[in-house]
């Protein structure tokens, strides 16, 4: 077989795309197609026989600790939680303002901001406790939170919540 291009006698067959290309003028010059198994190196696994070793087990949660290096793990109420080290920097921060801390933990109460990280909450604890211009500033370089992320979130707080006095003796919100 040779091209009726070039007459070249120097063709391969592309596995990949199922045809015949002359080398010297890459003309495409016969489709030819294998109907075997494109790859049978490949290592086919069943699910239903498969034993997992006490190494593969220890490999797996190294890699666990790996991937969560500069995270601690608490408990509460029963979930696997992760808490970084900004969010105990935050909560040691918080610690340091006792309006602050109240208000945090009666927003963990309620649910408010759930969703959000730790350090995130405890800056919204700040906000809703009187702190703005260069001290919020402060607490959120402090805390490696943006301040546009920041303002966002303060457009999300709802505006009974933001002129509300925490009452700490009283239990509703």
């Amino acid at each position: 077989m040779q091209c009726p291009y070039c007459g070249s006698t120097n063709l391969i067959w592309d596995e990949k795309n199922g045809c015949i290309v002359c080398r010297d003028c890459a003309t495409i010059i016969d489709s030819l197609y294998d109907f075997d198994q494109y790859n049978t190196t490949e290592i086919v696994i069943d699910f239903n026989k498969l034993n997992i070793r006490k190494s593969t087990i220890n490999f797996l949660s190294l890699l666990d600790n790996i991937n969560n290096k500069n995270k601690y793990k608490i408990d509460i109420n029963n979930k696997n939680k992760y808490i970084t080290e900004d969010g105990i920097y935050a909560l040691q921060l918080l610690k340091m303002n006792k309006t602050a801390e109240e208000i945090f933990n009666k927003l963990t109460e309620t649910g408010y901001f759930s969703g959000k990280k730790i350090k995130t909450r405890v800056a919204i604890s700040f906000y809703l406790s009187g702190y703005r211009g260069n001290k919020m500033r402060d607490i959120l370089k402090k805390l490696h939170i943006n301040e546009r992320y920041f303002k966002k979130i303060t457009y999300k707080i709802p505006n009974y919540l933001k002129f509300q006095k925490f009452a700490i003796n009283n239990d509703s919100i």
